[in-house]
């Protein structure tokens, strides 16, 4: 293709020039295609798998400790492609005599391949710049994205992994507790207290009788990680549910106040219905027997609360909650069948 117009010889991609001379072309894809492979050990294939394949060095998501090991297994750069004076963002210079590449070099090859290299120059169309930049832009959000993405999904309850069994037991005693306003809350007292460690056992008491139901390959915790302040199923619970589950200083006794604000009960009961509905192995059955072993667990050491007025369950409302837990359960196990 022959050089057509100023505008395009003026244009860049990646800090590349839009117009070039066949044998730059033909030494910027051996350059970058030699690149590719010292970076990532394997010939160029699929585009798409490719690019997915640079998340090995570009990910913003990616651990320190990981990308200071990856980089470390590197080979050094030939001193010729040190030379050639590639930049950024096309290749990134990490130090010791050693580049790479990634997202912006795979797309320009795979732009480059396609031009015909039989006339002196070619000029890349502004179009397939417009395009390759859009791509490259494209990526980058997405993975700019992907940790919103994944908060958004576990709070919508549409995560890659269903809620910790031990949270969901959890998350339903205090709703049978019915602490869904502050003078019913459970105080979160600070960790050591006599006082937390009554209160965190008598409320991991049904959550763990109805987690060792419905889960037989849940991972046992310590005793230390089975508390409120500071503990893994709590932690979890508000990880998934967010806003819905509050905790707020108790300014009167010290401590804090754990509860489920009664305006997002129905939305709390209906997340744990559906995210129980995802597990393969989970009967309507299972789940009924584990809520029973729940209730029964959570009544018989109730009275260690009882002195520090944090009981509050009534036969009527248990009933009402476990019903519409087990509904919402059955609605969702239809609907994904």
């Amino acid at each position: 293709m022959r050089h057509e117009t100023a505008t395009s010889s003026s244009r860049e991609i990646f800090g590349v020039p839009a117009v070039l001379a066949a044998s730059e072309c033909t030494a910027l894809i051996r350059d970058l295609t030699q690149l590719w492979y010292l970076t990532y050990n394997q010939e160029l294939s699929d585009i798409d798998g490719d690019i997915e394949l640079c998340r090995r060095f570009f990910d913003p998501l990616a651990r320190g400790h990981s990308l200071r090991e990856r980089l470390s297994q590197l080979p050094a750069t030939p001193v010729e492609l040190l030379r050639s004076k590639r930049g950024e963002p096309l290749v990134v210079n990490t130090g010791e005599n050693t580049l790479i590449v990634g997202v912006e070099a795979r797309i320009l090859i795979s732009l480059l391949d396609d031009l015909d290299l039989e006339d002196n120059y070619v000029v890349l169309p502004p179009r397939d710049v417009a395009i390759a930049e859009g791509r490259a832009l494209a990526v980058y959000q997405k993975w700019s994205r992907a940790r919103l993405n994944q908060v958004i999904a576990l709070r919508s309850g549409q995560g890659r992994e269903v809620m910790q069994a031990i949270s969901v037991g959890l998350v339903i005693a205090l709703l049978i507790n019915r602490s869904d306003v502050p003078e019913r809350a459970v105080v979160r007292w600070s960790s050591g207290s006599v006082e937390g460690q009554r209160v965190d056992t008598a409320i991991h008491a049904g959550a763990e009788r109805f987690a060792g139901a419905i889960s037989k390959s849940r991972s046992n915790r310590s005793m230390g990680e089975q508390r409120l302040k500071g503990g893994y199923a709590l932690s979890e619970a508000r990880r998934r549910l967010a806003h819905r589950v509050v905790v707020i200083p108790n300014y009167s006794d010290g401590g804090e106040l754990l509860y489920i604000p009664a305006k997002y009960k129905e939305e709390v009961i209906s997340f744990l219905g559906k995210d129980l509905a995802r597990r393969p192995g989970l009967t309507e059955s299972l789940l009924s027997t584990g809520l029973v072993q729940l209730v029964e667990e959570f009544r018989a050491v109730a009275g260690r609360l009882a002195h520090e007025s944090m009981v509050f369950e009534r036969s009527a409302d248990t009933r009402a909650v476990i019903k519409s837990l087990t509904s919402e359960f059955t609605l969702a196990r239809q609907e994904s069948d």
